[in-house]
Formats: C-alpha cells, structure tokens, sequence
C-alpha cells in the first residue's frame, strides 16, 4: 500500500466477515454434500432432500458453495464436486480432511 492509496474499510470486512465462508464449508461437509455428490451429480431437489436442507434455502446455500469454488453447477442445474472436493471431502475415500474440518466446526461453533 502506498501513501496515495486510497484507505477503505474493505480489509477489515473481509477479516472480520470471512467466518461466513468457512461457516458455509463446515456446514456443507457436516451434511455430507461432497460425499453424496461423488456418487455423482444431483439436482438441486435430489442433492437438497438427500441431505437434509429446506426447499427455500438450498438455492442460495449451494449456490453459495459454487461461488467459493468447492462445488459446481452446470448449465441444466446440476451440482457436482469440483476435483479438490472429490478427492479430499468425500468421507468414503482415505484422502479425507473432513474430519479436521469437522473438529474446527465443533470446537468453534459447538453449542
């Protein structure tokens, strides 16, 4: 940064606002979406009902996870895991990391 550049707020949002994301990961690995999505793909209803999210606001979360990079979607609506997530976020293959991912989730946002 130098002296001319302009000073905004938006660091400090991004820090303060990226639990959102990892929230959103977390969520997405303690329902099993990437393990139910190696199986293959699934359309929003399919992959909603399969693990367990309410009709309103699985759009918007599984879109969610398509803008972080962790799932896709192609053109007729179905969702898949990218190649990171099949490898490393399907409970069935012995590359998991979840389970690290499933600690962080209980130690941070455990009730």
């Amino acid at each position: 940064m130098s002296v001319n550049d302009p000073i905004t707020p938006e660091p400090l949002l991004q820090l303060g606002l990226g639990f959102m994301a990892s929230k959103t990961l977390l969520s997405a690995v303690e329902l099993g979406v990437f393990t139910v999505l190696a199986q293959g793909g699934r359309d929003r209803a399919s992959l909603a009902a399969e693990v367990g999210l309410h009709s309103r606001s699985a759009a918007d979360f599984l879109d969610a996870l398509v803008s972080l990079g962790v799932l896709t979607r192609d053109e007729v609506g179905v969702y898949a895991n990218p190649p990171a997530a099949d490898v490393f976020l399907d409970r069935a293959k012995p590359s998991y990391v979840g389970g690290i991912l499933e600690m962080a989730n209980a130690r941070l946002f455990g009730f």
